[in-house]
């Protein structure tokens, strides 16, 4: 009987051990955070942008980047696959 006790204190103590707040939740996100913040050319753009959008830029080359963001992208269809029937009061 004293094992019995003495093994369920012990699962017990085990289960509520994977309940604790461990050290790794602190620094939860802060790989990220610093990712986006090395990645970022100028922090302040956002709150202080420049009064008109940059004046160089190749059209071909924006049209290109621009096809190839598209070009995975499903069309949709138009096309009704099933029917659509309403019916009123029916079980």
């Amino acid at each position: 009987m004293n094992t019995l006790h003495t093994s369920v204190l012990a699962i017990g103590g085990l289960l509520l051990s994977g309940c604790a707040n461990t050290r790794s939740d602190a620094d939860y996100g802060l790989s990220v955070q610093q990712m986006i913040q090395s990645q970022t050319l100028d922090p302040l753009a956002a709150s202080n942008p420049p009064e008109f959008a940059p004046e160089i830029a190749d059209g071909a080359r924006l049209q290109n980047a621009l096809d190839v963001y598209r070009k995975d992208v499903a069309k949709g269809s138009t096309e009704v696959k099933k029917p659509v029937v309403f019916e009123i009061g029916s079980n």
